[in-house]
């Protein structure tokens, strides 16, 4: 009877250094591809998320005859602005030691969340688990990995935190309108009699909304309604330098402008003006 031997084969050290080495080559390959497509769902994801904002705001408009939905903080007896108060769920907790809470807005005063989360009851009340209780997934953005926020005194930023999970929002309403306006009004409207200090910042609110109304019908195709934050970085960077954004790109930001419109913008380092957006406002105009 005859008899068949079967002999085994096992792999050569060579041989298994050169699938090792075409494994190696293919996720080389492979990965970059996989984190472009990854990145662009994400900024799919962003934009998406400004067209919902935008869509609310121009509501809010309708409902306000053309107001923008935004506020001056004047909590803690205090006045200021802050580019997070149009939207957003609360801020996080170490916002309430700053100011008596000038800036900690809470979610349920931010104008523009009853607009795009009608269905949403939020709690007036900021204390203890509630705080962070709702989550408003339209104002984060996929790509918001760092926080940029900071006012003394908080020297930095803290970057253990997202800006959605600082003060409520990756995305932020251009702030950057309000400094001509104020200097302009400081010159030739000061307080005015018994005038209260609130009752001046309202005003001085009231004149710059009327200001951006004319820039909304003079120019809004390239006028920065909301931002994410490495447009506000970018633009405000006194050193100019290059800056790469949420979704791997240099000096480009997602934006949404006051004719409706979002996009993709490339930024020059530095500057509040550039081709298709603009921060500033012409304060002249009535």
């Amino acid at each position: 009877m005859a008899k068949f031997r079967h002999r085994l084969r096992a792999f050569t050290l060579i041989e298994l250094l050169v699938v090792i080495a075409i494994i190696a080559l293919l996720v080389g390959i492979l990965l970059p591809a996989m984190g472009k497509a990854r990145r662009a769902a994400q900024l799919t994801k962003s934009l998406s998320n400004n067209k919902q904002i935008m869509l609310g705001s121009q509501s809010y408009r309708t409902d306000f005859k053309d107001y923008f939905p935004m506020i001056i903080s004047d909590r803690g007896g205090g006045l200021g602005w802050s580019t997070w108060s149009f939207g957003g769920k609360n801020c996080n907790v170490r916002w309430m030691s700053f100011a008596g809470g000038l800036f900690d807005e809470p979610a349920a005063r931010r104008p523009l969340n009853s607009y795009i989360y009608p269905e949403v009851r939020i709690d007036p009340n900021i204390t203890g688990a509630v705080r962070n209780a709702t989550q408003l997934e339209a104002f984060k953005s996929p790509g918001d990995a760092a926080s940029f926020q900071f006012l003394d005194p908080y020297p930095t930023a803290d970057r253990s935190l997202s800006s959605y999970d600082d003060v409520g929002t990756s995305y932020h309403i251009n702030m950057k309108w309000w400094d001509p306006v104020m200097a302009f009004m400081s010159q030739t409207s000061p307080r005015r009699g018994n005038e209260t200090q609130t009752q001046f910042w309202n005003r001085v609110m009231r004149d710059g909304i009327r200001r951006m109304n004319v820039a909304s019908s003079v120019n809004s195709s390239q006028f920065v309604w909301i931002h994410d934050q490495i447009g506000d970085v970018v633009a405000h960077d006194p050193q100019a330098r290059n800056w790469v954004g949420e979704f791997g790109d240099r000096n480009k930001s997602v934006m949404s402008f006051l004719d409706g419109h979002t996009d993709y913008v490339a930024m020059i380092p530095g500057q509040l003006r550039g081709p298709g957006y603009n921060f500033h406002i012409t304060v002249g105009n009535r």
